[in-house]
């Protein structure tokens, strides 16, 4: 008995010998004069747990948690507690060793930092702490985010463990996009050169202000040339295209295809046949000149294209046969859209013109484009 008495003694000195007790109440392990509440003079472990398994649900036990699984994860934090088991101060360290990400979320209602949840990229770490409240408040901090080496810079901004694009362009910046598209939808407008939305461009979605600067927008697309303006198609896809093209500069295009006579008939009327057409190269007004002689009693003829417009005309002038010659008809006709035009004729009475392209001029019909 005095035996073990003497061995249990001896135990209890080594025990105390280890720990020193203030009177402050400040523990101190392998230290004499504690200045902490706690003061160890030594090394300290805690719970370290490897996981695979998603989702994972911490708990009272854990401290240090890997993650080694294959496939993105989700942590379950422990409901806050109100009262007695308040584990206010529980400190919780996540390492992801994948390259999936980790998705924390606290319990249903609560927050980390104000947020729903926070993730934990690939091959880094997150510390949390316990704040002690309960309900919507937040019951979680993040008191160290990912690595010490990630930031946020150049048009990002770093809110804790969560990096948003928001911020200032630091560097020259370029977007490669490698044959994808990028596109920005929404309600909202993009503002190049001010923050504010100028007056009249509520409806707008791209505001470009370059101040008193000339020069604020360059399209390059290959149709670009001194003086020429951007123009659209019925699509709304904008080439640039010359404002003018000047007549005087013997520009002109001739008719298509071989005439014949159209007033052989023994009556009147229109749509009569030509045999020849006009090719327009791009919408816009184009300027019209064009003559015929013809031998014909009293009758009036007409060239015209149907829906735009006459392109030549001759009226009555004699009730005996006489040539009707006249030069340098002109007309300005508009075309909404490109493409080849056939050219119709009228006359007015079933004569019979003696003799159709005979004399001078022998016909000529020619145009050139002048204005969009």
């Amino acid at each position: 008995m005095i035996k073990n008495l003497t061995s249990l003694m001896a135990a209890a000195g080594l025990l105390v010998s280890g720990i020193a007790l203030a009177q402050t109440g400040a523990v101190g392990i392998e230290t004499p004069n504690p200045g902490s509440t706690l003061d160890i003079n030594g090394s300290l472990a805690a719970q370290f747990s490897s996981v695979n398994a998603t989702p994972y649900s911490l708990s009272s036990t854990d401290f240090h948690v890997s993650y080694n699984g294959t496939s993105n994860a989700f942590f379950n934090l422990p409901a806050a507690i109100n009262g007695a088991g308040n584990f206010k101060g529980r400190m919780y360290t996540i390492k992801n060793n994948t390259g999936f990400s980790i998705t924390v979320n606290p319990a249903a209602s609560e927050t980390i930092n104000g947020n729903n949840s926070v993730s934990v990229p690939a091959n880094q770490s997150i510390q949390l702490i316990s704040t002690g409240l309960t309900g919507a408040n937040s019951t979680w901090e993040v008191y160290s985010a990912n690595d010490s080496s990630i930031t946020a810079s150049n048009g990002t901004t770093l809110a804790g463990g969560d990096v948003k694009l928001g911020g200032i362009l630091s560097q020259v910046t370029h977007i490669a996009t490698d044959g994808n598209n990028l596109s920005i939808d929404g309600a909202g407008k993009v503002l190049i050169g001010t923050n504010a939305v100028p007056t009249g461009a509520s409806n707008s979605k791209l505001v470009i202000d370059n101040g008193i600067t000339s020069g604020a927008l360059q399209i390059k697309d290959g149709t670009q040339q001194l003086g020429y303006v951007l123009t659209s198609d019925a699509n709304g896809l904008a080439t640039w295209s010359s404002t003018v093209t000047t007549a005087f500069a013997n520009n002109w295009t001739s008719y298509g295809g071989t005439l014949t006579n159209p007033f052989t008939g023994a009556t009147g009327g229109a749509n009569l046949p030509t045999g020849i057409s006009v090719t327009i190269p791009a919408k816009g007004w184009y300027f019209f000149r064009s003559g015929i002689a013809i031998n014909s009693d009293c009758n009036d003829y007409t060239f015209y294209i149907n829906g735009i417009g006459e392109v030549w005309k001759s009226y009555c002038t004699s009730n005996t046969a006489v040539f009707m010659a006249p030069r340098d008809q002109n007309r300005v006709l508009y075309f909404a859209t490109p493409g080849t035009y056939t050219i119709l004729a009228i006359k007015t009475n079933g004569i019979v013109p003696s003799s159709f392209n005979a004399g001078n001029p022998s016909f000529y019909l020619d145009f050139v484009k002048f204005q969009n």
